[in-house]
C-alpha cells in the first residue's frame, strides 16, 4: 500500500486521541500508585487529592510536549540527512501520534497488574523495589515505549525516502543527544 493511501486514512484526530489516551493512562497509573503508597503510609489522603489534579494536568501537558518535540527532532534530523524530499510536519506527526497506541497499551496492562498487587502495610517502598510484579510492570512500560520508537524508523524511511541507516540515525541521534545533555546537566547541577 502506498504512503499516500495510508496518509489519507490516518487522521490527525486519531493521533491526538491516541496521545491523549496515553497521557490519561499514564497519569492514572502514577496516581493509582501514589494514592496506594500514601494511604499505606498513614498520610492524610485529602492533601494528595488536590495535588493529584495538578499532576494529571501536568502529565497531559508533558506528554503532548514530548510528542511534539520528539516528532520535530525526528523530522528535523530526517530532513537534514536527506534534504531533497520535503515532508509536511503535520503529516509526520499523524504517524508518530498513532504509534502512541503501544505505550498506551503498556500503561493499561500496568494499571491492571498494579491493581492486582497486594501491598503490605509495613515496608511498602522496600516491597515495591523487590517485587516481581513491579519489575514486570517496568518491563511492560519500557518495551511498549521502545516499540513506538522502533516503528518510527520505517515511517521515516518511507516518508523521507531515505535508506535504513539514515532512518535509524534520524531517530537515534536526537535520542542520544538528549541523553548526553541530560547526563551533562544532571552531573553539573547536582
Amino acid at each position: 500500500m502506498e504512503i499516500k493511501k495510508i496518509n489519507n486514512k490516518v487522521s490527525i484526530f486519531w493521533s491526538v486521541s491516541l496521545v491523549l489516551l496515553y497521557s490519561l493512562l499514564m497519569a492514572e497509573y502514577f496516581d493509582k500508585v501514589n494514592k496506594e503508597v500514601i494511604s499505606l503510609q498513614d498520610i492524610d489522603i485529602s492533601i494528595y487529592s488536590s495535588i493529584s489534579t495538578f499532576n494529571f494536568v501536568i502529565t497531559i501537558l508533558i506528554v503532548f510536549s514530548v510528542w511534539l518535540m520528539s516528532s520535530f527532532l525526528f523530522h528535523l534530523f530526517a530532513y537534514l540527512l536527506n534534504g531533497d524530499i520535503e515532508v509536511n510536519f503535520r503529516c509526520f506527526i499523524k504517524y508518530t501520534g498513532a504509534l502512541y497506541i503501544f505505550p498506551a497499551f503498556g500503561f493499561a496492562i500496568s494499571i491492571y497488574l498494579f491493581g492486582n498487587l497486594n501491598l503490605p502495610q509495613v515496608d511498602t517502598l522496600e516491597f515495591l523495589e523487590v517485587n516481581k510484579t513491579m519489575a514486570i510492570i517496568g518491563w511492560v512500560i519500557n518495551i511498549s515505549s521502545l516499540l513506538a520508537f522502533f516503528f518510527v524508523i520505517p515511517i521515516v524511511k518511507y516518508l523521507y525516502k531515505i535508506n535504513w541507516l539514515e532512518a535509524i540515525g534520524s531517530i537515534i541521534i536526537p535520542i542520544g543527544l538528549i541523553y548526553i545533555l541530560s547526563l551533562f546537566f544532571s552531573g553539573s547541577i547536582l
